[in-house]
Parts: C-alpha cells; sequence; structure tokens
C-alpha cells in the first residue's frame, strides 16, 4: 500500500550541486538539523538547542509559524481533558500562555520569532526550500548525510546533518530520502483522495455582540460563541447551496481579530492534491470565486453579518493531509478510540476523529467525541531512515488516525519530543531507529519530557471518555 520513492530521491541527490551557503549555514554537520519553519519545527529546534544541541533550523518562508501565519489558522484545536484543563504541557503550554485561545497571525509569528531568537544555539534560515537529498547506507537501511535546499533567489546549498527532524507539514525531507507512504485515505484501499483544503479569508464589519448575544445551538446547531471565537452554525449551512463545482460549505469557524476583523474558516474544496502547487492554485481560485456567494447568504441570515464587507484572502490554502508515512509503530483510528496510552507515549491527545470530506456524499462518520490517548514515538521514526524523525500531520498514522493527530497542538508536542530525542542520541552516539527498539533510551527520553513540564499519562480508562461540540479545523 505505501509508495516507495527511493529511485526518484536518488535522482534528485544526483541533480543538484553546492552552489553556495547563505549566512546561517555551514559547512560542517550541525548536531542537529531541523526542517520546517512550522509550530513543531519552532518546538524542536528550541527543545534541542536548550538540551545543549547547536541546532540549524530551516524556515521556506520568511516568517516562522507555518499554517499559523500563512493560512490564517487564528485558534487552537486544544487536547483538553474532561474537566477541560489542559493535557499538554512543555513548549506548548509556554506557547498558548503567551497567544491565548485565539490570535492574529502577526501575534504567532512573533512568538516563534522569539522563541527561536532566544536560543543563542538556534541558526535559522529563511526563505529556503528543501529540494533534495543525500544519502548513504547504514545497515539494512539509509540515513541521510546531507539536505538540499533553494533559496528564494535561486541559489542553491546544502547542510550536511548528523540527525534530522523533518517538522514539514507533509514530510518533504522523508518523501526525497525514499520513505514509504500513504497518500491521503490510500490506506482503506478506496483511493489517494485528500481531506478538503480551505481558503480562509477575513470580513469587516460584524457585530460581534450580536453574534455573542444570538448564537443558538437549537437553530443553529452544536456549538458556542466566545469573546474571541465562534464556531458551528451546521443546522443554518444545510440549507446553503455552493456555486462551484466540488467546493462544500458545513459549518463556520469565525475568530475575532483586535482590529474588529472576522476570519471565517468554512469553504472545503475537494479532489486537491496539497503536495501539488497548481492544485493547490485551483483551490484558491474556487475558493475565491465561492465567497461573494457564501457572504450573501450570511448576510441574510446570520445575525451580526448583516453589513459585512470583504477583507482579505489568507497568503496561502490550509492543506489539512497529504502524506502519512510508514513508520515503527501506526497510530490507528481503535488506539485513538479506545483512549490507548502506550509505553512509548510522548505526548498526550484528545481531539477528535475529525474527517473533512473527501467526496461530497461524505457525512461525518465518527461523533465529536474526545479520547485522552498517546502518540507513540515509533510513530515518528520511518521505516527505512535512521536518522530521521517526523514531527507533523505526516507521522506514521492511518488516513482516520490522523484526522485527530494532524492538529498543531499535537504537532508541537511531537516537535518537542523530537528535539529532546534529538540530543539524547547525540550524546549517547545512537540513532532514531535504534531508540525506538529501545526501552531503556524510551524511558530516558520520557523522564527528559517529564522533567520539562510535558503531561505523559492520564486518568483511567473509565474516564477517559468525553463528549465535546467543540468546533473543527
Amino acid at each position: 500500500m505505501f509508495r516507495n520513492v527511493g529511485a526518484a530521491a536518488a535522482m534528485v541527490a544526483l541533480v543538484f550541486s553546492l552552489c553556495g551557503t547563505p549566512a546561517g549555514a555551514q559547512s560542517s554537520p550541525p548536531s542537529l538539523l531541523v526542517v520546517g519553519g512550522t509550530p513543531a519545527g519552532v518546538a524542536a529546534a528550541v527543545a534541542a538547542a536548550r538540551d545543549g544541541v547547536d541546532t540549524t533550523l530551516v524556515a521556506k518562508g520568511s516568517d516562522l509559524g507555518g499554517i499559523l501565519t500563512d493560512a490564517m489558522m487564528d485558534q487552537w484545536d486544544l487536547n483538553v481533558a474532561p474537566d477541560g484543563d489542559t493535557i499538554q504541557g512543555g513548549i506548548f503550554r509556554e506557547i498558548h500562555a503567551a497567544l491565548g485561545d485565539a490570535f492574529t497571525p502577526q501575534a504567532a509569528a512573533a512568538e516563534f520569532g522569539a522563541l527561536v531568537a532566544h536560543e543563542p544555539r538556534i541558526r535559522l534560515i529563511t526563505d529556503a526550500r528543501v529540494v533534495g537529498v543525500i544519502t548513504s547506507p547504514d545497515g539494512n537501511e539509509r540515513s541521510i548525510d546531507a539536505v538540499r535546499f533553494r533559496s528564494s533567489d535561486g541559489r542553491l546549498f546544502e547542510i550536511p546533518a548528523a540527525r534530522v527532524i523533518d517538522a514539514t507539514d507533509d514530510g518533504d525531507v522523508a518523501a526525497l530520502a525514499g520513505a514509504r507512504y500513504d497518500l491521503g485515505r490510500q490506506d482503506t484501499g478506496i483511493d489517494e483522495r485528500t481531506q478538503a483544503v480551505t481558503l480562509m479569508f477575513t470580513v469587516r464589519g460584524v457585530d460581534w455582540q450580536r453574534v455573542l448575544e444570538t448564537y443558538d445551538p437549537a437553530r443553529f446547531g452544536p456549538g458556542g460563541a466566545l469573546d474571541r471565537r465562534a464556531w458551528g452554525y451546521s443546522t443554518l449551512l444545510a440549507a446553503y447551496r455552493s456555486h462551484e463545482p466540488g467546493v462544500l460549505v458545513r459549518d463556520l469557524n469565525l475568530g475575532r481579530e483586535p482590529d474588529g476583523e472576522v476570519t471565517i474558516n468554512a469553504i472545503d474544496v475537494l479532489g486537491i492534491n496539497g503536495l501539488v502547487d497548481e492544485q493547490r492554485q485551483r483551490a484558491r481560485t474556487l475558493s475565491e470565486a465561492e465567497t461573494p456567494h457564501l457572504l450573501a447568504f450570511l448576510r441574510a441570515r446570520l445575525p451580526g453579518f448583516a453589513d459585512v464587507t470583504m477583507g482579505r484572502f489568507a497568503a496561502d490554502v490550509y492543506v489539512r493531509e497529504t502524506r502519512h508515512f510508514a513508520g515503527r509503530e501506526r497510530l490507528t483510528a481503535d488506539a485513538v478510540w479506545d483512549g490507548t496510552i502506550p509505553n512509548d507515549t510522548i505526548g498526550l491527545s484528545s481531539y477528535p476523529l475529525d474527517l473533512h470530506p473527501v467526496t461530497a456524499i461524505d457525512a461525518q462518520a465518527y461523533a465529536p467525541v474526545r479520547h485522552v490517548y498517546g502518540v507513540p514515538f515509533g510513530t515518528m521514526v520511518p521505516l527505512g531512515i535512521t536518522n530521521v524523525l517526523l514531527a507533523s500531520p505526516s507521522i506514521s498514522a492511518t488516513h482516520v488516525a490522523a484526522g485527530s493527530a494532524r492538529v498543531i497542538p499535537t504537532t508541537i508536542e511531537e516537535g518537542e519530543a523530537a528535539g529532546d530525542a534529538a540530543a539524547l542520541a547525540a550524546h549517547d552516539g545512537s540513532t532514531f531507529a535504534a531508540m525506538a527498539g529501545d526501552a531503556e533510551a524510551i524511558a530516558d527520553l520520557r523522564a527528559t519530557l517529564r522533567g520539562d513540564g510535558v503531561i505523559l499519562s492520564y486518568g483511567s480508562p473509565s474516564t477517559l471518555a468525553m463528549q465535546t461540540d467543540r468546533h473543527s479545523a
């Protein structure tokens, strides 16, 4: 079922050559290379640097934050316990304390930038996209010796690496290195289609007080409205008919920014492969064409929206799903639903199995129920590559399980665990592949995480499930 792209990776490695090194890059191997300026990438770099590891962090854009800054995602899909308390500590708790439940892209970028700037062991390179890898045999598997990048001005450069954390949302480094993966729902045996893609946008002129006063679950469906965000409205949107082909609008997620603009996460575009730039552009085009029709509908039917006008679109589309790698372990829907907390858990999650539609006839297959479960370290270790860890929605998980594990708070805890694991591996001269099968190494990693305030256990099996009407991203 999994793809093997080793031949393609080898060709890429042969084609590209070193053509200069930007400021911040280095010719000798860093202790750790983190690829991806995502929240997970920042967490990985910060955790490793705090453990005394010299780290190079490479981001494809000029700002840090990934979809929080590029796609305008302005609120967390929190992992919470039955009593409402967070089940996440560590670096995520620091970030959440600084940004709150809702925030602007600018605030997110500033916070992630400050976290990195505060760590002198982190060398940051921005505006560079990964384009290739160089690998060598490592027993029966392979290891990455260097990663190649193209800067925004077109120059090619490479960074040697003893260990790599792939914190790109799509697992770009692991894919180029030949790691096997499924695309979308390929593991179901149906096809390789993925969850819908969304282009977020803002509007002006919302009467937010009216939104707060008028949210009625009996009228609008499960959901709610708070000071900075509102979610739900599925009953209201059941009457909406999209004008563009392959477009659905089933509910709303709203975020109120300090200047009064309101972000809207609502338009799902089907049939998009987020790995293909042309298809991402198609999703943008369809969303921009659909938006005026949706706004007309909301002006007429949603209290507080009578006078809204269009604001701005996000810089990039929000891609929920692409690759799912084959790992030492695989997170399944059963493990999520049963609240399984394995011995190599590196963080707890509880977000529901939230699958946005793949086709227009898809119904939500799982109730919005939370189960507190553990993310296994083995899901972050791709098969076939010994010195790479994944920290992203592309960890080893089934299509259904990824509906929960894809959210950013979960990827941040993966990033922190990856950074700590890199520090331990560097100290012991070990590989990530070896760590995954070493109970003592996992115990050391978990002890480090606990010392940093990460929560690794919770309750008893009878207390793990909770009903929720939280919004879905």
